[in-house]
């Protein structure tokens, strides 16, 4: 009888053909996240860890991982089982619990114990050994769940809710446009949650941005690197003042906050190409801010010719901030810190833009504004975090 960490998964066994995949590159980011010894047996991944010693809780970062329990692997042997299964209800009785069930599955067809004698006989061995339990079959406090696979069998009573979402790296690549504030690092930990291997770009205005951005930032690419199975994540620092103070100079006030992301757009997309990645992730919520109306982010998005994807489309504030405050993203996010378009935002920007309005003013601009974002792309900084 040893003690191993029993994980599973959820979407991934419904990928047919492609399930191998999947689970070999969840396997990949659990090695890479946490440092344990993790293999796959019998449509489970086990981590042997001594639970007792090791921090189990490092799992629930991992993308791909439904749920995951502290369990006994034991041979196909039924005294064996009943062993592990009274080792697991002195834990739960150690912690209060009073009423159980017990509750078998058996995919190794030859084992000589159906699914209801093994209910039976261990349920009345944890009796014999804790008189002061009771069965509750309805709503008991704690189960006993027992797996009899092809050559062992897993013991257990809790599950611990994982992520859930597919394996980062099974979900292709993407640019997430990454401010200081509180909604971009949320849409960034989605598309990881979608398998999305994520690199940030995040557009500096320095001399009115200085050292405190920059940490900001690559603080808030820490975070997220918590959730991206163990890969690094790249920080692309774009210093863009001399398009803002351009725009702001030669723009008519109200287009101003449309031209400054449209440039962002075209400049993201440019990097996109460089670094090979197929899509931009935003972290806009509909009708949050005035850049945000359908009307403006259907100006802005017309720029480039690649998927722009909203997560937080459809969330709220309040939805918004309670997903960042739970991976930790929050207290980062609210730090002070000059924020690069905060310097040159107009009054009363625009709230439904007109795009045959918008193209005629870039045309004027066109060429010196051409200039300046090739400028701007040229002096991009990378920092691997």
């Amino acid at each position: 009888m040893r003690k191993v960490l029993l994980i599973k998964y959820a979407e991934i066994g419904l990928k047919g053909k492609n399930r191998k995949e999947f689970e070999d590159i969840l396997i990949s980011n659990i090695r890479r996240s946490t440092g344990w010894d993790v293999s796959w047996r019998w449509g489970r991944i086990i981590a042997n860890i001594d639970w007792e010693v090791e921090e189990s809780s490092k799992i629930k970062r991992v993308f791909g991982v439904q749920n995951f329990s502290k369990a006994f692997v034991v041979d196909l042997d039924m005294e064996d089982i009943e062993r592990a299964a009274v080792e697991i209800s002195k834990l739960e009785v150690e912690n209060g619990k009073r009423t159980f069930k017990v509750k078998a599955k058996r995919s190794q067809k030859k084992f000589e114990y159906g699914v209801y004698d093994i209910n039976s006989i261990v349920g009345a061995r944890i009796l014999r050994e804790f008189p002061e339990l009771h069965v509750d079959v309805h709503n008991p406090e704690f189960t006993v769940n027992i797996e009899v696979k092809e050559k062992e069998a897993y013991v257990y009573s809790d599950k611990s809710r994982g992520p859930g979402g597919l394996p980062v790296g099974t979900g292709g690549k993407a640019i997430l446009l990454l401010s200081g504030g509180i909604d971009s690092p949320v849409a960034g930990w989605y598309a990881m949650k979608r398998g999305v291997v994520v690199s940030a770009l995040s557009f500096t205005s320095p001399p009115y941005t200085g050292k405190d951005t920059k940490k900001k930032l690559i603080s808030l690419v820490e975070r997220l690197k918590e959730f991206s199975g163990g890969r690094n994540i790249h920080l692309y620092l774009c210093p863009l003042t001399p398009v803002l103070e351009f725009l702001k100079d030669k723009a008519p006030s109200r287009y101003l906050l449309i031209l400054q992301r449209r440039s962002m757009m075209r400049i993201a997309e440019r990097l996109a190409k460089k670094i090979r990645v197929s899509a931009i992730y935003t972290g806009e919520s509909i009708g949050q801010v005035a850049s945000q109306t359908i009307e403006n982010i259907a100006a802005i998005e017309e720029t480039t010719t690649l998927p722009v994807i909203r997560p937080l489309a459809g969330l709220d504030k309040v939805e918004i901030v309670k997903k960042a405050e739970e991976i930790g993203s929050y207290e980062i996010s609210i730090m002070p810190q000059v924020d690069v378009c905060s310097m040159f935002v107009p009054k009363n920007p625009v709230t439904k833009a007109k795009l045959s309005v918008v193209k005629e003013i870039e045309e004027e601009l066109s060429e010196k504004l051409a200039k300046l974002e090739e400028e701007s792309f040229a002096m991009i900084e990378k920092v691997i975090v």
